[in-house]
């Protein structure tokens, strides 16, 4: 008896296990009409962080040469304006640039305000 309950749970087992393709609606039209094309996966464009780098490293000196011991750092507005006329003087200093021109002088201030080597 238990044999022929076995052989009943296979049947119906084996009944749920069709081939890919081969089940209801398989091939037909309107499946073919639903299915979406896959999409591409997007495009990251890279970022050129040269100009802010640059622009750090142009600042970051002005600030440690502008800089005295114990004296108040700079607001941002008045390091902007010097970023301004910094860009003034070469091709391809961006707005990223003089961002980090910005930073690279309050970093440079600081550290000579500060005093750490």
């Amino acid at each position: 008896m238990t044999a022929r309950w076995a052989g009943v749970g296979l049947a119906i087992l084996l009944a749920g296990c069709e081939k890919p393709g081969t089940g209801p609606g398989a091939g037909s039209p309107e499946s073919a009409e639903r299915a979406e094309p896959p999409t591409p996966p997007p495009v990251v464009i890279p970022v050129e962080t040269h100009p802010f780098e640059d622009g750090y490293n142009v600042g970051y000196e002005a600030g440690t040469g502008a800089g005295k011991p114990k004296a108040p750092i700079p607001p941002t507005s008045a390091v902007e304006s010097l970023a301004r006329e910094a860009a003034a003087h070469g091709e391809g200093r961006t707005e990223r640039w003089q961002r980090g021109f910005v930073e690279g002088y309050i970093d440079g201030f600081r550290k000579v305000v500060t005093g750490q080597k």
